[in-house]
């Protein structure tokens, strides 16, 4: 059912089987004898066996792969990374020598190694003066070592970091999946069998329909009772408020007491929590915003003006300029954007619930009469268009399939104007006229190749936005008029009646769908495959899993519309705060703008007519004799680059910012980018 890393190997001996990992929380192996250690190495190896006899010092180790939900035991896993480790290295060393002897044969290794020899005189002098086989010789096993090193490395942290996205992932996820079981408990499920259900929710309950599913099994496979269940669990989990809740719902069940004003109560503390943290997390967001505005705006302008002056006086800082135009601030924005996710708590991704529906084959009498071969060709122009509105559909579903067509077709264009003239790709192009150049070849091409994504992607986000914000309003509509009696297919009929928009339309098409099939799971999870927003499959499936085993559906939409306007409280709390965060971002690149725009225009025109007049006259005083090589074209095609990377960075960041999404900051990408090249257009 689950797909998990690491081996299916077995291990009697170990104590630890793959399958038995949840329920035997701890070893209970210890350090081997000397009789003992030898009729391990014997069985499992020199490599295996040097683990297997050392439990005790590896205790910790197999703890974390067990909450990191790795299939295999500390052994195997210490062994298979040393195998990986010597597999690395070798080919590593393999590929590196191939290549010096490569090199060598061609007479073009010594000439390479020039340039670095005389960069790190005296620490490789030795190595200059050798062999080419010997310095080919220690730089192959130096880069087989290396890679050997980064391949344990890595191995090593793996664990943690899975460790650490499945506690987040759990933290995230425990609220709904909170409120989903006292949706349950209250419609009549008892404890065990709400865990069965929650196991198979994984697509919209993530790492905590893991955990549960690691209950259910305890209870099925290996025969022990929930209270067991839940300790062998509660003592595995990464995550520490699940292991408080687990904990509390084994002394509630141990002490008989009330399980579903248990869950009541911590669905509204869960929420509680979720509040709180969602303040932290904006006071955060507010301490990073500020921080932008100082590490990408002050400081680097601070930067590229001293490094500038320093330059017009005879020293060569280019290089420094470009660094940190073309390195420092792409790397520096991209890991801002990786700090502010490892803040966020992001919601998860809802795998859209899927029906496989597949014609009937036809029977042999159908098969056999002449008329059906007429009737089952289909023309090829139908064909082509049932593909082609097949595929644009997918692509309003997913917009990140967009780039499969405009990527292609960027691509073209910048070829055909590089063919046919209007832009040429040189450094003397650019230089020379920097925005025709840079706007012709990168700019253009950029905006044709995301403005079909960035259209449907904050289509479909304003969409989500809306039906998240109307659906406690049409939940509350149901459960009321389930109250008065009235029906689900006629409580649906109200909320298409009395609502608006695409989630009023989406209603009208379930009550036609109860009316005709009555089947409510199967409609309102089509509901949510059609719509495929988190909230509203959630609920979907809340409400149609409920259903199965109550009647009482006024408890179930009560509940549901209750824990919906929560969410959609958070969220517009949210909104209303990251807003300014936002303008923060944006304001600190205006400002970046502007100041490059007046350097250029009142300190680099200035500099250039000044190189033209007195470079190299007879009259020109010495003061000035180190301004007449300043590149001032080389400068304004450096300030206009910087200018669209600080753009493009700071509306990523801001889309990040203000929806916890990359994609969504394209609309600021895109316009900040186009202000920039209309500023330089336009002053320049």
């Amino acid at each position: 059912m689950r797909e998990h890393e690491g081996s299916e190997e077995t291990d009697s001996e170990s104590g630890m089987v793959p399958e038995a990992a949840i329920s035997q929380p701890w070893s209970d192996e210890r350090d081997a004898t000397a009789t003992d250690a030898s009729e391990i190495r014997a069985a499992y190896g020199i490599v295996r066996a040097h683990f297997k006899t050392n439990p005790d010092r590896y205790r910790l180790h197999q703890r974390l792969l067990k909450q990191a939900r790795y299939t295999e035991t500390y052994d195997v896993y210490h062994a298979r990374s040393i195998r990986l480790a010597g597999l690395g290295a070798g080919l590593g060393a393999v590929v590196v020598g191939a290549v010096v002897a490569v090199l060598v044969v061609t007479g073009l290794f010594r000439g390479l190694l020039e340039p670095v020899f005389a960069l790190t005189q005296p620490t490789l002098a030795l190595f200059a003066a050798s062999p080419p086989f010997v310095t080919a010789v220690v730089l192959s096993l130096f880069v087989g070592a290396s890679v050997g090193l980064a391949v344990v490395v890595a191995r090593a942290i793996r664990p943690k970091q899975r460790l650490e996205r499945r506690r987040r992932n759990i933290d995230h996820n425990l609220p709904y999946a909170i409120m989903f079981m006292y949706a349950l408990s209250r419609g009549g499920m008892n404890v065990v069998e709400v865990s069965r259900r929650l196991a198979d929710a994984e697509d919209m309950y993530g790492e905590v329909a893991n955990e549960f599913e690691a209950i259910a099994r305890e209870i099925d496979l290996f025969g022990n009772g929930p209270l067991q269940a839940l300790e062998n669990v509660q003592a595995i989990t990464p995550s520490e408020n699940l292991r408080r809740f687990l904990d509390d719902l084994h002394g509630v069940l141990e002490s008989g007491g009330d399980l579903d004003d248990f869950l009541e109560r911590e669905a509204e503390r869960h929420t509680e929590t979720a509040q709180a943290e969602q303040a932290a997390f904006l006071d955060t967001l507010g301490t990073m915003s500020e921080l932008f505005v100082v590490a990408f705006v002050a400081a680097p302008l601070l930067l590229i003006v001293v490094l500038m002056v320093v330059s017009f006086l005879g020293a060569d800082t280019l290089a420094i300029i470009g660094v940190l135009i073309y390195v420092a601030f792409p790397l520096g924005m991209a890991g801002f954007l990786l700090v502010v996710d490892r803040q966020s708590h992001g919601d998860s991704v809802v795998t859209p619930l899927r029906e496989t529906w597949a014609p009937p084959a036809p029977s042999d009498r159908v098969a056999d009469d002449d008329r059906f071969e007429t009737y089952d060709q289909q023309p090829f122009w139908s064909g082509l268009r049932a593909f082609v509105t097949s595929q644009v559909a997918s692509m309003h579903r997913r917009p990140l399939r967009t780039l499969w067509l405009t990527v292609p077709v960027a691509l073209a264009m910048g070829t055909l104007a590089v063919v046919f003239g209007p832009a040429m790709p040189s450094l003397d192009a650019f230089v020379d006229t920097p925005v025709a150049t840079t706007t012709g070849l990168v700019v253009v091409p950029v905006v044709v190749a995301l403005v079909p994504l960035t259209v449907l992607h904050e289509r479909n986000r304003r969409r989500s936005k809306r039906v998240a914000q109307r659906l406690p309003d049409a939940l509350d509509v149901l459960a009321n008029a389930n109250e008065m009696g009235i029906g689900l297919v006629d409580g649906c009929g109200l909320v298409a009646q009395w609502g608006e928009g695409r989630l009023a339309t989406e209603f009208q098409r379930v009550r036609n769908d109860l009316a005709w099939n009555h089947d409510i799971e199967r409609a309102l999870l089509a509901l949510a495959n059609r719509m495929a927003v988190p909230q509203l499959t959630r609920t979907m499936t809340l409400i149609a899993i409920g259903s199965r085993s109550s009647g009482d559906l006024y408890n179930l939409l009560e509940i549901a519309a209750t824990d919906t306007r929560s969410r959609a409280d958070l969220d517009r709390e949210r909104r209303r705060q990251v807003s300014a965060y936002v303008v923060i971002v944006v304001i600190g690149f205006l400002v970046y703008l502007v100041v490059i725009l007046m350097v250029s225009v009142s300190y680099l025109e200035p500099i250039g007519e000044l190189t033209a007049g007195v470079a190299g006259g007879p009259d020109a005083p010495e003061m000035f004799s180190g301004v007449g090589a300043a590149p001032v074209g080389t400068y304004r095609m450096l300030f206009y680059h910087s200018a669209l990377i600080q753009g493009f960075g700071s509306g990523l960041i801001a889309g990040k910012l203000a929806n916890d999404d990359v994609v969504s900051g394209l609309p600021y990408a895109l316009g900040l980018v186009g202000l920039t090249v209309l500023a330089f257009v336009v002053v320049i």
